[in-house]
């Protein structure tokens, strides 16, 4: 980047043809996201504003947020922001980057819901986003969130203390359901909804993933044995235990992933329905089970 007097709209050209030289897939959108970012504007604000001057206050910053984006720094890691059904989270490198497809959890959840004080527990909730989510829709749920990372489990406080609901959500840290066994020895605690995105790569799958995600996200969020079935299988064979009548079981799933997860629901008599749900490119991602 030579030195020069710098538009906004000469910063976004000059960085969209950088981006393409390096092989980024979204360059200009990269490029705008990263400057309207540092100079707290939209990207619509920028258009607006194409031929306002950028100052060396903001250039130093924004060179560095280029060479770590060539590198393959997820966006949302380097602005520490990303939307979840409409509402912004605080990302970083302790937990996984939400994803669209992700928010169809939170929208089946919210159209299948049967009752208004719904008692609810996310396994592995990462950032916190489907427990926050829920939590801003129904301010009356009772919520429990769990995860093995507390790293993760501090981001996900985060995100709920943001979103003035961090007192509905009880976090707890540990493997699954082994939180709820060490506050409810007795086994008397159950769940109308338990919702969980587990991870669900394959091993094997490691050097097919985009860099993106293989050198920077957090590989527990990601891998689960070499068939990537490992918590899902766990999740489907535990979760009875811990439902109410007429409760339901609700995960998401990789987009291969259906045929072979069909036959562990069918294997487990406590469920007397399920169903498959398709996301928006018409693959079956989300699971569906009801006990009576």
């Amino acid at each position: 980047m030579p030195d020069k007097m710098w538009r906004v709209v000469d910063l976004l050209d000059w960085t969209t043809r950088y981006f393409e030289q390096h092989g980024i897939a979204n360059p200009r959108l990269d490029a705008e996201v990263l400057l309207g970012h540092l100079l707290e504007k939209s990207r619509l604000q920028l258009y607006l504003q194409f031929e306002m001057p950028v100052f060396q206050e903001h250039l130093t910053p924004y060179r560095e947020l280029i060479k770590k984006r060539i590198a393959h720094t997820p966006i949302s890691y380097l602005t520490n922001r990303k939307e979840f059904m409409s509402l912004e989270f605080y990302v970083d490198e302790r937990v996984l980057i939400p994803r669209p497809e992700t928010e169809q959890l939170v929208e089946t959840i919210l159209k299948e819901k049967t009752g208004d004080a719904e008692r609810l527990l996310e396994l592995g909730t990462g950032s916190g986003v489907i427990a926050t989510s829920l939590a801003v829709h129904h301010p009356e749920w009772n919520i429990i969130a769990t995860d093995i990372s507390e790293p993760a489990l501090a981001v996900a406080q985060k995100n709920a203390e943001t979103h003035a609901c961090k007192a509905q959500i009880k976090f707890l840290s540990g493997d699954l359901f082994e939180p709820i066994k060490a506050i409810d020895p007795t086994g008397e605690i159950r769940f109308d909804w338990i919702v969980c995105n587990p991870p669900y790569v394959k091993k094997t799958e490691w050097d097919i993933l985009s860099s993106d995600v293989r050198d920077y996200e957090p590989e527990i969020a990601l891998f689960a044995g070499d068939d990537g079935l490992t918590v899902i299988r766990r999740l489907i064979a535990e979760a009875p235990e811990y439902l109410a009548p007429n409760g339901k079981l609700i995960l998401e799933i990789g987009d291969t992933q259906a045929d072979t997860v069909r036959p562990l629901i069918d294997a487990e008599p406590a469920y007397c329905t399920y169903k498959l749900l398709k996301d928006y490119a018409e693959k079956e991602r989300i699971v569906l089970a009801s006990v009576p």
